[in-house]
């Protein structure tokens, strides 16, 4: 079965935090992949705004997989899907971040915002390439993933407050927690189901925890060389480095 649609982490799989910038080869492989009439997906942690402030900016995608599955926009930004974390659980975990006991990020609609920020939370977001979220406060409105800015010990306190939750790591001292329903593979086969595409006819590319099962489901999932041991486990391939030609020597691997 040939490629028809191609999923793409974002962080270490196609932005590198070493040189900010998403690499040249990179940007023509998926311009070619592109010409071939292939589409272009992206399946990552991330917030619509916060690709707004990313190099990833400029590359045309044909739909967007984001907050690891839990809302799903089509090429014009338009909601195919979406599901929030259950309203019990907000209401769980509400205490903890109304009365500032840990760093937490909410993640909605059309907001992502932080109960405190110190210098781990500014750490984290300077590996990632990205500004610290505005301080503000929860209105009422579904949330579709909660960042926490703790160790795993703090983690699995904090899944204990979110019985409808599961969670996944994308730092040593970020995880996310998203509905246990929800994750990349789900947004992937809803945005499949919208274009009349099999799993069998996609390839995906990622680095780490969050995108296991992303890559056991494509058709063909390759880790990147600088992923996680989890992730390159779970792949069918392992290519180079996201510096060093990693999506481009794929692509040439499978003669896509």
């Amino acid at each position: 079965m040939s490629i028809k649609a191609a999923f793409f982490d974002i962080d270490g799989t196609l932005l590198s935090h070493k040189t900010h910038a998403v690499p040249k080869d990179t940007l023509e492989s998926l311009a070619r992949l592109r010409s071939r009439g292939i589409k272009l997906f992206t399946s990552t942690g991330r917030h619509i705004l916060e690709l707004d402030g990313l190099p990833v900016r400029d590359i045309e995608f044909d739909g967007y997989v984001l907050l690891n599955g839990q809302l799903c926009l089509d090429e014009k930004r338009n909601i195919l899907s979406g599901e929030a974390i259950d309203r019990t659980d907000i209401e769980n975990i509400l205490p903890i971040f109304e009365e500032k006991q840990l760093p937490l990020g909410f993640v909605e609609l059309d907001r992502l915002y932080m109960n405190v920020v110190n210098e781990r939370v500014r750490w984290i977001h300077q590996e990632i390439s990205t500004k610290v979220p505005e301080i503000d406060v929860y209105r009422g409105a579904p949330v579709y993933l909660i960042n926490a800015f703790v160790d795993r010990k703090e983690a699995e306190g904090l899944l204990e407050q979110l019985p409808h939750c599961k969670m996944t790591w994308w730092n040593a001292l970020g995880s996310d927690y998203i509905s246990k329903s929800g994750g990349k593979v789900v947004g992937i086969q809803k945005m499949l189901e919208h274009h009349g595409i099999e799993r069998e006819e996609i390839i995906a590319f990622g680095d780490g925890e969050n995108d296991i099962e992303m890559l056991k489901y494509a058709g063909i999932g390759v880790a990147m060389g600088n992923g996680e041991e989890c992730a390159k486990q779970s792949a069918d391939y392992i290519t180079d480095d996201i510096d060093a030609g990693g999506i481009l020597h794929a692509l040439q691997h499978y003669g896509i």
